[in-house]
């Protein structure tokens, strides 16, 4: 059972980050803090912090987020806030992703937050969310997509799954060819899995699904056609796959970026998944009890799209929507 823990407070940052600023991912499944700088074209990560609410549960059914997930995501905000405080945050940023792309009351959301918190969401569209993941990620890779020419970056949510194809060529291009598709963890996990551990029709039906979706969008996009491609995964369910991959018992985002993962491996890791009661699913080390749920689901995809694109290994982020925010706020 993985323990996570929000970074702690050093002095050693008030030099490097005298003005530090804040973004704030208001996603399906979890809300995300980032308190940090850009220094030297680098981001210095200074703190994180973390909150599953769950914001987008029975999404599917009802088109509205419902009270209870409202309220949890109300108050962690709150208290998000008073962390950057005590960073002294000069600005807060806070961005809203697939859930309240989707809800019908998500102005009134974002009213309670406004009213509550004294801040402004501002909800993204898909390719925005993929251009800022893409911004977040690209200073860290260094040489570890290499020889690759280019890459498939994805970001798997919980209400959606963003993707870009990066090409050094085409990199100071106003126009990159990116997408988001409306499959994520927690969606597919509502729509399909009503049985624990998963019933083999269930997983079956939820892969042809996904399998279908990312047929649609790839191959309209040419990337399917690509011989040479890496791939470059981010969200919270690659760097959940990643803290199971190395048993971790505390999360570590520095040891879990650029981690990778054989498709032998992520195959050995669902098998596991799929076999395990959620009581006993929960314990496994990497695992926070929160996403044993979905993470069976989450994991789905990443198989899927490897076994499409017959990609051996992927590379994980743990950088993306949050340092990508950051940079374009440095760059006004």
């Amino acid at each position: 059972m993985l323990s996570v823990k929000p970074s702690p407070f050093s002095k050693r940052y008030e030099d490097i980050c005298p003005a530090p600023i804040a973004v704030i991912d208001v996603g399906t499944n979890t809300i995300r803090l980032l308190v940090g700088c850009v220094r030297e074209g680098k981001i210095v990560r200074i703190a994180t912090n973390r909150f599953v609410t769950r914001l987008g549960k029975d999404l599917q059914k009802t088109d509205r987020l419902s009270p209870d997930s409202i309220e949890k995501s109300i108050t962690s905000i709150i208290k998000l806030k008073e962390v950057c405080k005590k960073y002294g945050v000069q600005k807060i940023i806070a961005l809203g992703t697939s859930a309240l792309r989707e809800a019908e009351n998500s102005e009134e959301f974002l009213a309670d937050i406004k009213k509550g918190a004294g801040i402004d969401i501002e909800v993204i569209s898909g390719e925005r969310e993929a251009e800022l993941t893409l911004k977040g990620i690209l200073p860290s890779l260094h040489h570890s997509i290499a020889p690759f020419p280019h890459f498939l970056l994805v970001d798997i949510g919980g209400g959606s799954t963003e993707w870009i194809l990066y090409k050094k060529a085409n990199v100071q291009n106003s126009k990159l060819n990116m997408g988001s598709i409306p499959i994520g963890a927690v969606k597919l996990f509502e729509t399909f899995i009503k049985h624990d551990p998963p019933a083999p029709e269930e997983l079956i039906h939820m892969k042809n699904l996904i399998s279908q979706q990312f047929f649609m969008a790839l191959n309209s996009s040419l990337i399917i056609c690509h011989s040479s491609l890496s791939l470059v995964v981010t969200g919270g369910t690659a760097t959940t796959i990643a803290a199971i991959d190395m048993s971790m018992d505390e999360y570590d985002g520095d040891k879990i970026h650029l981690h990778k993962i054989s498709l032998p491996t992520l195959k050995t890791i669902y098998k596991r998944l799929i076999t395990l009661p959620h009581n006993e699913r929960s314990k496994i080390k990497g695992l926070e009890p929160e996403r044993a749920d979905i993470i069976i689901s989450g994991t789905l995809i990443l198989l899927a799209l490897m076994e499409a694109l017959n990609i051996k290994e992927v590379v994980v982020s743990d950088y993306g929507l949050l340092e990508g925010a950051i940079i374009s706020y440095h760059m006004l």
